[in-house]
């Protein structure tokens, strides 16, 4: 009833709190402005020369709106929803719109409910977005299968705001009837996409989904193409995706309304070391944006794009979700608040962390059929299909090579710069395990596992040697989900992920402790791949180009189809 709030509005009474001695960003015009903020009942009544019952000193620094994350998996940081949230708020993100296609593809609607309740213990807007495909293809095993009727259950909930990534691009374009009764059921309500190189026709095919954001942007062209067509540019710098560069110099004066800023996936370690949205807007400015335009695409464009009409700025009855900055290059956070209430104060959350909860299926979530000693051995062949992954992308190769093969191990797989690739399938011990080749990861000896493998999430494994690959499997089954590396006979490191077989439920910073381990005793065996457990994940996501695996086999992302390991 912001009627009540009028007299202070005017400045006839005391507001409840006001800032004074510092600057105040202005994101509809780009300026900076002198001046006091007053707030009251979590609601701001504007700016003026107001008094308050309580008064903030700012002491020179700047007040800006609170951050938005447009698109994130927040389990891709692989610790739980309160853990993420005490690192990410006091770092001044407020509002977020997360994806939890991750657990879902494990647990279902079981998964859903689980990052809904989570989610809403925390002072920040927790938006849920609907996983729009789970699975996220037809030629892999899921863990769950979430039909139109599945989704249309959580319709209406708190919290739940949207459809998720919408990546069954082909089937969107080419009228597949299970996708598009869920693009139709949710008619009226913020879908998100996911469409990697397409333009063109196809895009307009797509577009007539109601789809209105793409977080999968790679180049300038493809950028600027869509934005033409309407839609939303994420601009995303992840964890395994820097994509923000490039994407940056397709915008300009004219257009500057339709990027936002997007984490997607950000691993732990990178949280603590660089930080969140506020880490983006660093890099932004450092690659030549206006600091206020910049500031722009973390507030008031995302809250546009999203319709959120009382937030993303510094106006009068918009909701006091703010956050004090020393300058604007750092934005390094000095106070966080959510409605007018202290949250965070020099990166540290002023609110309690739950003990994460989690039934049986959220907790147990890893069944593996029992393995065999001969169960990476390759076929015979001459030529064979092989991935190569792309430095600091998502994105691989489709490469094929002569090899030499005896008694299904390669002759000479280090000289060739090679590692056997499985994904083996670990939500209903079916027995499904996918061989290929990988190259580019530089690994020497032993092997790297995970039951992170976006997105259906099976145990991802590469390794020099059948044995080692063999005990890290075994490994992450007696923990119940994580990562492992193993070498020599020995482990020699992992990050226990009991969650879903994707979270942890320590404390951030000793997953994070236990990830730069294993990063550190990964470049000594040889791995020359930027987060190579991230990189390592993606390679079994078969909605990206050009060649991934599966638990069923090799996948042509390109033409969308399964192909052979052995050419001829």
């Amino acid at each position: 009833m912001k009627e009540k709030l009028l007299a202070q509005a005017r400045g006839d009474e005391r507001a409840d709190l006001v800032f004074k001695n510092g600057k105040v960003a202005d994101v509809f015009n780009g300026e900076l402005i002198e001046d006091r903020v007053a707030v009251s009942r979590g609601t701001i009544l504007g700016i003026g020369d107001y008094r308050g019952k309580e008064e903030v000193d700012l002491e020179g620094g700047i007040l800006v709106p609170g951050f938005f994350d447009g698109h994130l998996h927040v389990e891709s940081s692989l610790v739980s929803v309160g853990e993420f949230a005490r690192r990410v708020i006091p770092l001044g993100t407020t509002s977020l719109y997360a994806d939890p296609h991750e657990i879902a593809n494990v647990a279902g609607k079981e998964g859903i409910q689980y990052m809904l309740e989570e989610g809403r213990l925390y002072p920040w807007n927790f938006n849920l977005m609907l996983p729009s495909c789970v699975p996220a293809s037809p030629f892999e095993t899921p863990g769950a299968v979430l039909e139109m009727e599945e989704l249309l259950e959580f319709k209406g909930k708190e919290s739940v705001y949207g459809l998720g990534e919408v990546m069954n691009y082909p089937g969107v374009i080419n009228g597949d009837e299970k996708i598009w009764a869920k693009l139709n059921a949710f008619s009226g309500i913020f879908k998100d996409g996911h469409a990697p190189g397409v333009t063109g026709m196809e895009l307009n095919a797509y577009l007539l989904g109601d789809i209105r954001a793409d977080h999968e942007v790679l180049t300038r062209e493809e950028a600027r193409k869509k934005v033409a067509a309407g839609m939303y540019v994420m601009v995303r710098e992840a964890s395994g995706a820097h994509n923000l560069r490039e994407t940056l110099r397709a915008l300009d004066a004219k257009n500057r309304d339709r990027f936002i800023l997007s984490t997607d996936d950000r691993h732990p370690e990178d949280l603590l070391r660089q930080g969140h949205i506020n880490y983006l807007l660093q890099l932004a400015v450092k690659e030549g944006l206006d600091p206020l335009l910049a500031l722009r695409l973390a507030t008031l464009n995302p809250a546009c794009a999203f319709g959120a009409r009382d937030l993303g700025a510094i106006a009068p009855g918009y909701r006091a979700d703010l956050v004090v900055l020393k300058d604007l290059e750092r934005f390094q956070a000095r106070k966080v608040y959510k409605d007018g209430r202290l949250v965070a104060k020099d990166g540290n959350a002023l609110f309690p962390v739950h003990k994460s909860s989690g039934d049986d299926k959220i907790r147990n979530s890893v069944k593996i059929a029992p393995l065999g000693e001969g169960v990476f051995k390759l076929p015979s062949g001459k030529r064979f299909r092989v991935i190569e992954m792309v430095p600091g992308q998502i994105t691989t190769r489709h490469l094929i090579k002569a090899l030499e093969v005896k008694e299904g191990q390669i002759a000479n797989i280090l000289e060739e710069g090679l590692v056997k690739l499985s994904v083996v399938e670990r939500h209903h011990a079916s027995g499904n395990i996918g061989l290929g080749l990988l190259a580019g990861l530089g690994l020497r000896k032993g092997a790297l596992a995970a039951s992170v493998a976006h997105d259906s999430h099976h145990i991802i494994v590469a390794g020099v040697d059948d044995f080692s690959m063999l005990m890290a499997v075994r490994e992450i089954e007696k923990m119940g989900g994580g990562i492992v590396l193993v070498a020599d006979g020995q482990v020699k490191a992992s990050v226990p992920l009991p969650i879903a077989g994707l979270m942890s439920d320590e404390p951030i910073a000793e997953v994070a402790r236990r990830m730069e381990r294993l990063n550190q005793e990964a470049e000594e065996m040889g791995i020359v791949v930027e987060n190579p457990t991230m990189a390592l994940s993606f390679l079994a996501l078969p909605v990206i180009p050009e060649l991934k695996l599966t638990d069923r086999g090799l996948f042509d992302s390109l033409n969308f189809q399964p192909v052979e390991l052995v050419v001829d």
